[in-house]
């Protein structure tokens, strides 16, 4: 989805509708919640199998002692300019249910 596609389905939206808090809802882990933030990404996002998923720029992993070849052959999870949210209490309840 573009921001000027949600853009147009929210200003479709009535005052009372706008009130209401925006929810996720993750199928794959079967949690969901609220979004309380939406993060512009000043730079492309890579993660690395990190637990719990963080995202880090070329900067931070080339001072984790990654190559610049090692770099190169990641996938960009969120690329330079675009906006994302975060399932922040994602990983503390899937580790609740690993125990």
């Amino acid at each position: 989805m573009k921001l000027k596609d949600l853009k147009s389905w929210v200003n479709k939206l009535s005052d009372d509708e706008l009130e209401k808090e925006l929810h996720y809802n993750a199928m794959d882990y079967g949690i969901s919640g609220t979004i309380s933030e939406i993060i512009h990404s000043d730079d492309d996002l890579y993660y690395v199998g990190d637990e719990p998923a963080i995202m880090n720029t070329s900067k931070e992993l080339k001072q984790r002692g990654y190559s610049e070849y090692e770099i190169s052959e990641l996938d960009v999870e969120v690329p330079n300019g675009c906006y994302y949210i975060e399932l922040s209490n994602e990983y503390s309840i899937l580790e609740r249910f690993a125990d």
